[in-house]
């Protein structure tokens, strides 16, 4: 990927925010906001919500609720799956599971929802979007803001994915990769996104599958995570990191010993043989620290996009453990479902 983008001079005079505020709305009454030296203050109600002066971050809630232990997992993993000379596997899974080229992104205004530490719109900016937006509900915000504080292509914001603050039909693109089953509930989020794309733009999403691939050792495999899960999603998430940081290590370097690997089965951890060992470390906490976590069949996300009213509805070719689905919005929609929120 070629650097397109120039470096920010100051953030409070970018071009991308005088964008950002005609797309950006309170989410308490979905009225228009403008930006103050204070942060950002809504039009109508006056709730006034704060933004980083050296990141641009804005703010518009500040609990991280079930979201906690993704803002500890990308603030200690910060740059780990960001792409680089020798490992693209951020712009491979990102091709893969929405479908999206540069020519569908090369210009456009397009959201990630659940952007964690940016490492999904790292590529959406470089592919030479008008306007990159990322928003999740944890703290990782602000470790994206620093993976791409020298876009002027990008702008992060702190919401909630059930209230988010944009307008409708505000995005050529929406996509949310591996988030959405991380939420109380995955439907409702998705159907929280389907508003937010323009007539004719294009959503594309990834959960967990509900099955993998048939076989003992794939059954046992998932009964062994969820079995550790009852207890590693209660314990204090730094006691979690911890042990992703100092144990998973050593697990790494036995899973490689014949006949001794399989003792690593024996304790909650996720082993990637063909990638540094910090994918297993990062990947660990993610799969046993998470708060919640749901699986889907790819009948059921169909059937979301279908009752949504999107149409050339697709199930990707993803990896196996991943359901991905993409389809685009009409060019009129029904005006029962847009005024569903």
């Amino acid at each position: 990927m070629q650097a397109v983008q120039q470096v920010k001079s100051n953030p409070l005079e970018s071009d991308e925010l005088s964008l950002a505020m005609s797309i950006l709305v309170c989410p308490a009454c979905d009225a228009g906001v403008e930006l103050k030296d204070s942060g950002v203050l809504c039009r109508d109600c006056g709730q006034t919500y704060s933004r980083n002066s050296s990141n641009g971050v804005i703010y518009f809630v500040e609990e991280e609720s079930y979201a906690e232990s993704f803002g500890l997992q990308w603030k200690t993993f910060s740059r780990e799956q960001l792409d680089n000379d020798r490992l693209h596997d951020s712009e491979r899974r990102f091709r893969q599971e929405t479908g999206f080229f540069p020519e569908h992104i090369a210009g456009k205004t397009v959201l990630d929802a659940g952007c964690g530490m940016g490492r999904f719109l790292d590529v959406v900016s470089w592919d030479g979007a008008a306007l990159a937006v990322g928003v999740d509900l944890s703290s990782a915000v602000d470790a994206a803001a620093a993976n791409l504080s020298d876009r002027d292509n990008a702008l992060i914001v702190k919401g909630d994915i059930f209230r988010l603050p944009f307008r409708r039909e505000s995005f050529d693109a929406v996509f949310s990769i591996g988030v959405l089953h991380h939420t109380p509930s995955t439907e409702q989020g998705f159907r929280a996104l389907v508003p937010l794309v323009k007539p004719g733009g294009e959503i594309a999403i990834s959960v967990y599958a509900a099955t993998m691939k048939p076989g003992v050792g794939w059954a046992i495999n998932m009964f062994r995570r969820r079995f550790f899960r009852v207890f590693t999603r209660r314990l204090p998430k730094r006691l979690m990191v911890w042990w992703s940081l100092y144990c998973v290590p050593v697990l790494w370097v036995i899973d490689k010993i014949p006949l001794v690997r399989w003792i690593r089965y024996l304790f909650p951890a996720v082993i990637y043989a063909n990638y540094p060992p910090r994918w297993s470390v990062l990947d660990t906490f993610d799969t046993y620290a998470t708060e919640l976590e749901s699986r889907h069949r790819p009948k059921e996300v169909f059937r979301w996009f279908r009752e949504a009213g999107l149409i050339n509805v697709d199930l990707l070719d993803s990896e196996d453990g991943w359901v991905s689905v993409r389809g685009r919005a009409p060019a009129h929609w029904s005006l029962d479902y847009r005024t569903t929120r």
